[in-house]
């Protein structure tokens, strides 16, 4: 069934209940698991129980993406105190409206925020699906080679496809769990292109998903032939359908944070370095699909002389400017993405404000302790206010490792490996 309910209530514990019961009933309703709609009621009825008395009626909508569900909480105003949102101040909450803030944020998967006509704010949270754990089937002997062109896969060939790579261990995270994959592809949020042998099974797969505002994060490719010619045919093959997939999409480029020793390289250029937690790197690549027709970056001093250099040796036409402090003085937070098996955490701004500096090393130091081998922030240059986090993550140890190009604001990635 199609899931978009929406309402509308005054904020404050009172109605906060109410809110819950509406996000868990409609969730129910839809096909959520229990577990999935309880997380959901639970963080409608903290945040509207911690929103602040100036927030007017706060709007809150549920969405089902299908390999999650997405509680979107709207605001009429964008002056709110939120900052209780921000993981890394924990220590100093007190018992109140504040610890709602931190509960709601914890129980999400992933956190973001967007303004809103006239200068609202939205809250997007975003919970993952359960899926049971499978043991994948191995790729039978004798695949290959590819037969015809790389194509859009129907259900069957993805999922098999996920399966094999999933059993040998190829391709990256992204090719694991086939249910979710294609629970991902039918949301829109993965594409996927799958090579075939002459018998229609699948000999190797990529996969992209959106990445930024214009931009393409490939993954893979995943070959499940041997060394040799025909696995590099797989792989040409493969990225050949994908360019083809994404003419005339409005894409303005392809990056791959974490290249397959079977990516092609030719018409990629290397726009950084990302570390391990082993000591070594691996490069980060790009691939503009459209003409950059140039635009502004916001870069606070920190970081000024790395990314001019940059800029200038993947000729990029940017006027790099220096932006003014937030408004705001105070009430800064970051939003976390976790990857605890791989010991990985990517922060980004959420909400930028005079005490920006100190929240992003207060949120670097909170990951280490727990004991994050990788530690990544990524900031986007076309949004002055997010400038004001780079002094704390370069204070807290973080380094830009990669430029990737956006003219409407290009991607600074930066990171450190303990």
């Amino acid at each position: 069934m199609t899931l978009d309910p929406r309402a509308q209530l005054p904020p404050g514990p009172r109605h906060a209940g109410i809110g819950a019961a509406f996000v868990r009933d409609c969730a129910i309703a839809g096909g959520a698991e229990e577990r999935l709609a309880n997380r959901l009621a639970l963080i409608a009825e903290e945040v509207l129980g911690a929103a602040p008395a100036n927030a007017g009626l706060v709007g809150i909508t549920l969405a089902d993406r299908r390999h999650s569900m997405r509680l979107s909480v709207d605001f009429t105003a964008s002056d709110l105190d939120l900052a209780g949102l921000d993981q890394s101040r924990r220590g100093d909450i007190e018992e109140g409206e504040e610890i709602g803030l931190y509960l709601a944020a914890r129980l999400a998967d992933r956190l973001t925020t967007e303004p809103l006509d006239r200068g609202g704010l939205r809250l997007a949270f975003d919970v993952g699906r359960a899926y049971p754990a499978l043991a994948p089937d191995a790729a039978p002997a004798g695949l290959g080679p590819i037969s015809g062109a790389a194509a859009d896969p129907d259900d069957a060939t993805l999922a098999l496809l996920v399966q094999w790579a999933e059993a040998a261990g190829l391709g990256g995270p992204a090719f694991r769990t086939a249910p979710r994959v294609l629970d991902q592809r039918a949301q829109g949020d993965l594409f996927a292109r799958v090579a075939l042998d002459a018998r229609r099974r699948p000999v190797g797969g990529l996969f992209w998903r959106p990445f930024g505002r214009r931009l393409m994060e490939l993954a893979g490719p995943a070959l499940l032939l041997p060394e040799g010619e025909p696995r590099a045919a797989v792989a040409e093959a493969l990225l050949e359908a994908a360019l083809a997939g994404l003419v005339r999409k409005k894409i303005q480029g392809l990056v791959v944070l974490e290249p397959s020793p079977d990516m092609p390289r030719a018409g990629f250029e290397t726009v950084g370095h990302l570390p391990g937690a082993d000591g070594a790197s691996w490069p980060v690549l790009f691939r503009a699909l459209e003409e950059d027709p140039g635009g502004i970056s916001w870069v606070s001093p920190a970081l000024k002389d790395w990314v001019t250099a940059s800029t200038r040796r993947l000729a990029l036409g940017r006027d790099i400017e220096e932006p003014a402090r937030p408004k705001r003085a105070t009430g800064a937070a970051m939003a976390a993405e976790t990857d605890r098996a791989r010991g990985r955490v990517t922060l980004r701004s959420l909400i930028a404000a005079g005490d920006a500096a100190a929240v992003a090393a207060g949120n670097v130091a909170l990951f280490r302790d727990q004991g994050f081998s990788e530690i990544r922030a990524l900031l986007d240059l076309g949004k002055p206010d997010q400038a004001a986090f780079a002094e704390g993550l370069v204070q807290a140890g973080l380094a830009p490792a990669a430029l990737i190009p956006d003219a409407a604001g290009d991607l600074l990635l930066l990171a450190a490996a303990e």
